[in-house]
């Protein structure tokens, strides 16, 4: 029985370390007690908007942030925006059309971010598509 409990944790940390994410706390310069996610890779989100309309919409939301745009790119599939974080992290937010007024939203990074970071942005992303 120890052996397969054992087993069962190795399988889920390793889990957890091939996806590129880690959970970590109690530690360094984190608050004592908090608990932090962080994730490389990507994060997506479908909603239900065309492409031109969340294309407006994440540009409407990073300039809320006072994110800066660096690279913007347009056509009636798909958008590319890219950005940095104040520590100079970069995000790739590509915009796709998956049909009809659904369209996916999709976060990707190089760096570790904080899932909190890109859960933020696409909060602001839905609060300027309900302005739209």
């Amino acid at each position: 029985m120890r052996t397969i409990v054992t087993t069962l944790l190795c399988a889920a940390l390793a889990a957890i370390l091939l996806t590129g994410c880690a959970v970590g706390g109690k530690g360094g310069n984190v608050a004592q007690g908090a608990t932090y996610f962080v994730c490389t890779g990507t994060m997506f989100a479908d909603e239900p908007a065309t492409v031109t309309e969340v294309h407006m919409a994440v540009l409407g939301a990073l300039e809320a942030l006072e994110l800066p745009v660096t690279y913007d790119k347009k056509d009636n599939l798909v958008a590319v925006v890219e950005t940095t974080t104040a520590e100079g992290s970069p995000i790739e937010i590509n915009v796709a059309f998956r049909k009809a007024d659904l369209t996916r939203v999709t976060f990707t990074s190089s760096d570790r971010l904080d899932q909190y970071k890109l859960s933020g942005l696409l909060e602001a992303i839905r609060k300027q598509l309900a302005t739209i």
